[in-house]
């Protein structure tokens, strides 16, 4: 096997097989590479979406990172040679998806020539156009390669100026060989940074690294293209944006009444470091009981901006951060549902000062903004107009964190202890 494998996954067995069997080594490859992976502090309010949490942390260092796993390859071949893959008789009926010549892996005998042709330009830097040219021509034609709802133009490029073209050459060309062996394992996560492009694994603790992974990273480096595994340690992280938001709206029901008013403020390393404010025009009347509550009239709302016209600037002040409100899911569903309107994704780590003071600061018989704010001595001049109640609930966020951070301290110290001392000291 070792001599002659059937493909990649079958050598790396192999190999890993024999050096434990007969070179006395003790670990296995996957465990070998996980364990000398770089360690990457994540907020623990990412956990559920880690591969998010790691981007922020790269994003913060530097450069631009975009979500690629399996799709940004299968885009990158299936664009290459689509005329090969798709104008050529492959499909033999309307109910094919995958090109017959990649289930039987004849592509590459097939088409060797006009493959080796584009696999030039790929190596001299020409390949950009190729795609371009595809993606003009035959834009939503359905195939059984990639998605086009997920094609990231913005990643390909960065890809096919920043990888090694021989590197990239080279994998582009085992896809060619062994589609369907190498349709799956590439790292979570592309990093591009002063323009070269490397790419990152994410795993935390508990996982395993898969055979097929650790081929995909192995193939990457030995082309030249920089991959590694990011072993995720969830901590407390001081440098992380907390984004704490609240919103004004004509009444409480998320899908149909709309929001009048956003604010928002950004706490990093428990200092206030930005602000937003903007009123919304809900495109309906404000109830009258709504007008008494937050004091906002219809008038002041008639010239304001509608949701669409602040919808990129609210984002782009969201950023990488966490998504902080009282009572949470209030703000954030009619958020949603104003995103999911202009058929954009809103999806960000969450948490709710109503529930971490309950939690925290256990014994009060209300934990309602203004109740809270009375107790601990917070400022609350304009009570339900967002800017005002956002600050005030930063306030409750640094209440929070202050005692997340000396609980999470306090666990790492324990476990850091010899075995035994930190449970008699419990």
């Amino acid at each position: 096997m070792i001599d002659d494998p059937e493909g990649d996954d079958e050598h790396l067995f192999a190999t890993d097989f024999y050096a434990r069997k007969f070179g006395g080594r003790r670990t296995g490859l996957c465990t070998e590479l996980l364990r000398s992976g770089r360690t990457i502090v994540v907020d623990d309010l990412h956990r559920g979406n880690l591969e998010a949490g790691v981007a922020g942390i790269l994003r913060r260092q530097g450069g631009q990172v975009y979500f690629a796993e399996n799709t940004l390859w299968h885009t990158l071949f299936g664009l290459l040679f689509w005329d090969e893959l798709f104008e050529s008789g492959q499909l033999h009926s309307g109910f094919d998806w995958v090109p017959h010549c990649l289930r039987d892996r004849t592509f590459y005998r097939r088409f060797a020539s006009q493959i080796d042709g584009k696999l030039a330009e790929v190596r001299s830097g020409n390949a950009l156009p190729i795609v371009l040219r595809t993606v003009t021509a035959r834009w939503g034609r359905p195939n059984g390669i990639f998605a086009w709802d997920h094609v990231q133009m913005d990643a390909l490029r960065a890809l096919l100026e920043g990888a090694g073209a021989d590197g990239l050459a080279e994998i582009v060309r085992a896809m060619c060989d062994d589609f369907r062996g190498m349709r799956d394992g590439f790292p979570d996560l592309m990093h591009v940074r002063d323009g070269k492009v490397s790419f990152v694994e994410v795993k935390t603790e508990g996982d395993a690294i898969r055979r097929n992974q650790l081929t995909r990273l192995g193939q990457l480096e030995n082309a030249g293209i920089p991959a590694q595994i990011g072993r995720v340690d969830y901590r407390f992280d001081p440098e992380q944006d907390y984004v704490v938001v609240d919103i004004e709206t004509t009444g409480a029901w998320s899908s149909g009444d709309r929001i009048t008013e956003i604010g928002a403020v950004k706490v990093r390393n428990h200092q206030v470091v930005d602000e937003w404010h903007s009123l919304v025009n809900p495109q309906r009347p404000i109830p009258a009981k709504i007008v008494e509550l937050t004091g906002i009239t219809n008038e002041m709302v008639r010239d304001a901006p509608m949701f669409h016209e602040v919808a990129d600037s609210f984002m782009a002040f969201m950023g990488d951060g966490i998504f902080v409100a009282h009572n949470v899911n209030f703000d954030y569903v009619f958020l949603s549902y104003e995103y999911e309107r202009l058929e954009r994704r809103f999806r960000f780590p969450k948490l709710c000062t109503c529930v971490g003071m309950r939690r925290r600061y256990p014994g009060h018989k209300s934990y309602g903004l203004g109740k809270l704010c009375a107790i601990y001595g917070i400022e609350l001049e304009n009570h339900h107009r967002a800017l005002s109640d956002a600050r005030a609930a930063a306030h409750l966020l640094n209440l929070i964190n202050k005692k997340r951070e000396d609980s999470i301290d306090a666990e790492q110290a324990r476990s850091l202890l010899p075995n035994g001392f930190a449970a008699k000291s419990v």
